[in-house]
């Protein structure tokens, strides 16, 4: 009886065990599908992470076959599925550049290379090696293509608005120093010297405070730090004050300034008006100043259906086709002396489309050499409707 007891217990410390065995593998077995599924799931995220990124990115094996290429390198490269699925991959993207074959990817990572740029279709490119080792075995290599044609175009830009500043702060200087000196060193004792000399150099003075002014406004709309003082006014009424204002001007050169439009009409525009005013003062007095004498500038107001045109037309010297697309870039003049004998900053245009993209609206510029040109700008209407009159 004593031995079948023990039997028993045995048996149930057996089951026990197989059971506690079998729950324990169990455990594992599900730690370790968890384990997958995690290791799966991150697989997933970071494939998803590479394909949505906007560098094109080429992932090798040590083989130098494709692990993975993303969108973006396909579409920078120029590379199809097909090439890719064909071998041609290399072929196809010499063109570019030889530093994007696979052989060369593979050397570039070994080698430790790092970062080169290569130029290719007017663009820059930042192509970074990166070596896959596991155990100080070589597992293959990444390359990032980064496009930087912007950050190099901004980079120019920078230098090129700090050389400009530069320039035209130093020639005013230059001038007002050198007629202090020589007031200085006894002009002053001459009257109708000393009177001219401190013509010039308050001249020279409001030269260089307007340029500080546009710099400071033109600052604040790029960094959208200016606040709009938006009301409905009628931008027809806000034309002809300005036409009033530079009649003197245009009668001093003889110029025909035609109104095409309706003396009556009424245009609402929801617009900062003291901005807008600016916009147009310095469209139409570009006008004057760049219309030879006795010529004709045309200005004409096109409510349209949703929005209006403000269109102003010279038959002045025109802008040359080659800087036509450069006309709105800050410190850009096509006549650079005619333009600082004539008081200008450069800034003037670079402002207005910073204005008029505040508005919601276009400026643009059509232009012949000789012919004369023709700046339109369109914003939409106000909102509101319902007074007698409005266009």
């Amino acid at each position: 009886m004593g031995w079948q007891i023990a039997f028993a217990v045995c048996c149930v410390c057996a089951a026990v065990a197989i059971l506690l065995l079998l729950r324990a593998r169990r455990a594992v077995e599900r730690e370790h599908a968890e384990v997958i599924a995690s290791c799966d799931f991150r697989q997933s995220m970071f494939e998803t992470a590479v394909r949505q990124s906007g560098d094109g990115i080429l992932i090798l094996d040590a083989q130098g076959e494709f692990v993975l290429i993303n969108d973006a390198a396909k579409q920078t490269l120029g590379v199809t599925t097909a090439d890719l699925e064909m071998g041609h991959y290399d072929e196809a993207v010499t063109g570019f550049s030889e530093m994007l074959q696979r052989e060369a990817i593979l050397t570039a990572a070994a080698e430790g290379v790092g970062e080169t740029q290569v130029s290719h279709g007017g663009g820059i490119f930042r192509l970074r090696f990166t070596e896959l080792r596991r155990g100080g075995r070589e597992m293959g290599a990444v390359c990032v293509i980064s496009d930087i044609t912007e950050s190099f175009k901004a980079e120019d830009m920078q230098t090129d608005f700090v050389a400009n500043v530069s320039h035209e702060l130093k020639t005013p200087l230059t001038t007002v120093k050198s007629y202090a000196e020589t007031l200085l060193a006894g002009g002053i004792d001459d009257a109708g010297m000393a009177r001219e000399f401190l013509e010039i150099i308050d001249s020279e003075a409001d030269r260089m405070g307007r340029l500080v002014r546009d710099l400071l406004l033109m600052s604040r709309l790029e960094d959208r730090e200016h606040k709009w003082e938006l009301a409905e006014g009628d931008v027809a009424l806000l034309i002809k004050t300005v036409m009033k204002k530079l009649d003197g001007p245009a009668r001093d050169k003889q110029l025909v300034v035609n109104r095409m439009f309706d003396e009556e009409a009424v245009v609402p525009v929801d617009m900062d008006r003291d901005r807008m005013e600016q916009v147009i003062h310095n469209i139409l007095s570009n006008a004057i100043k760049y219309t030879n004498e006795r010529g004709r500038i045309d200005v004409d107001l096109l409510p349209l259906d949703n929005c209006i045109q403000i269109v102003i037309s010279d038959n002045g010297v025109g802008i040359p086709e080659k800087d036509q697309a450069r006309v709105f870039e800050r410190f850009f003049t096509v006549d650079k002396a005619r333009s600082r004998s004539l008081g200008g900053t450069g800034l003037g245009l670079a402002i207005s489309k910073q204005i008029i993209e505040g508005h919601g609206g276009t400026i643009g510029i059509e232009s012949k050499a000789g012919k004369g040109t023709t700046v339109t700008v369109t914003l939409p209407k106000a909102w509101s409707r319902g007074r007698s009159g409005i266009l």
